[in-house]
């Protein structure tokens, strides 16, 4: 057992942690990593606690606007190109990218903290290394962040697909974590989930989800803020709306956005891209009357009035589409959208269509059905109570401070 690296926090007599916490919350520079904390932290800070927050480049802003203290740092991680599309060893390029972004990361966590240590280290998947080891050399509780998909496989697949890169990876996570003093804790410890993880997922939507101990695991759904429910997009008629959106990591395509104007070209729907930063819109080319493009949109406002939501599977996306109670068309670039647009089929949530196949008619085809299938309807209306029921960002909130009741005790 590590020893706490500072000295205790006053309590209030008779509790076992102190009145007001202080929670850390570590992530990469990805908005589809960092958009479902920041429901959580605003409720945390709500709740009179103080939060700091790992902060790279243009995130800080945002992280900023929930009451939270940023810790500015810079990352050595791009999520553009650290897995490229269609690359069958992605996940190893990712956990060893984690470890190199942990490294590189520890020195400035503990400059920032000094003597003033948080109580707790709640970390995304993909800081699971950082969060890992630091919670331990801290001696403070450590909670992981899920926005993805839970993978019982996780490291197993990522050995299988690159063996070489595997061996690298476990070298370096040896070596980070002797570094900082914990040459007694194993790797197998290393690789292994958190005493308790916070899905932002509704528990029927995780694949055997029943199976993950329910004192382990939140499954808390889509954390929405109440800046994410309100937009000022309006539908300007009465045909059915179908919004594409390709996320913020593997949006720059605008081949694809001028192929899905083109897929509903003369027909009576309104197609809405939300294109995302970085996309050159004068690219995309001319538009037919019936479509709209956008640099930016609040979704959640769109998708009240959607038919269907064609995108690239992302867990934000989806989510976001689950929660409007939106049928999906995925068209899924890497990996982890794979996994999520893979669920969305098997639970019969909409259609996925493979990137290099797809075309403006099987496009087309795929969302005309979707809208009309009974079946994928009765499905969502499910799926959407299931969300709804989660709890979102109060419920995750809940868990982060029920764990440190009970770490305390």
């Amino acid at each position: 057992m590590t020893r706490p690296a500072f000295p205790n926090k006053p309590t209030i007599p008779g509790a076992g942690v102190p009145v007001k916490k202080h929670i850390a919350f570590l992530n990469i520079p990805a908005a589809g990593h960092v958009t479902p904390t920041l429901g959580v932290v605003e409720e945390l800070v709500r709740r009179g606690h103080r939060v700091s927050y790992l902060a790279a480049g243009d995130f800080a802003e945002r992280i900023a606007s929930t009451g939270a203290e940023v810790i500015p740092y810079t990352s050595t991680i791009d999520p553009r190109t650290i897995a490229p599309t269609g690359a069958e060893d992605w996940l190893a390029r990712v956990l060893l990218g984690a470890v190199r972004e942990a490294a590189a990361t520890a020195p400035v966590l503990e400059d920032h903290f000094g003597d003033d240590p948080p109580d707790c280290l709640v970390y995304d998947i993909s800081m699971q290394f950082l969060g890992r080891v630091m919670a331990r050399k801290l001696g403070v509780p450590g909670i992981q962040l899920y926005p993805v998909l839970i993978s019982r496989q996780y490291f197993s697949e990522a050995e299988e697909a690159a063996e070489g890169m595997f061996g690298e990876l476990t070298r370096e996570l040896r070596a980070f974590a002797d570094a900082h003093g914990l040459g007694e804790v194993t790797l197998d410890e290393l690789m292994a989930d958190a005493a308790h993880n916070i899905s932002f997922m509704p528990r029927a939507f995780q694949t055997d989800g029943d199976s993950f101990p329910e004192d382990r695991y939140t499954f808390a759904g889509i954390t929405l803020r109440e800046s994410d429910l309100r937009g000022t997009w309006r539908p300007s008629g009465d045909n059915p709306v179908v919004l594409i959106s390709l996320g913020t990591t593997f949006n720059t395509q605008p081949e694809f956005f001028a192929m899905c104007a083109k897929a509903f070209e003369g027909l009576p729907w309104h197609v809405v891209i939300a294109a995302g930063p970085g996309v050159d819109l004068d690219a995309v080319g001319e538009l037919p009357p019936n479509a709209e493009i956008h640099t930016w949109l609040t979704l959640q406002a769109v998708l009240e009035h959607a038919g269907a939501f064609v995108c690239h599977g992302g867990a934000g996306n989806t989510m976001n589409a689950l929660y409007a109670g939106v049928p999906l068309v995925s068209v899924p670039h890497n990996g982890d959208s794979e996994m999520i647009a893979g669920r969305t089929g098997e639970l019969r949530l909409g259609r996925v269509l493979d990137p290099e196949e797809v075309t403006p008619e099987t496009l087309r085809e795929a969302v005309l059905e979707v809208a009309s299938d009974p079946v994928v309807r009765e499905n969502l209306r499910t799926m959407r109570e299931h969300m709804h029921k989660a709890g979102g960002a109060p419920r995750a909130a809940d868990a982060i401070l029920g764990h440190l009741r009970t770490a305390a005790k």
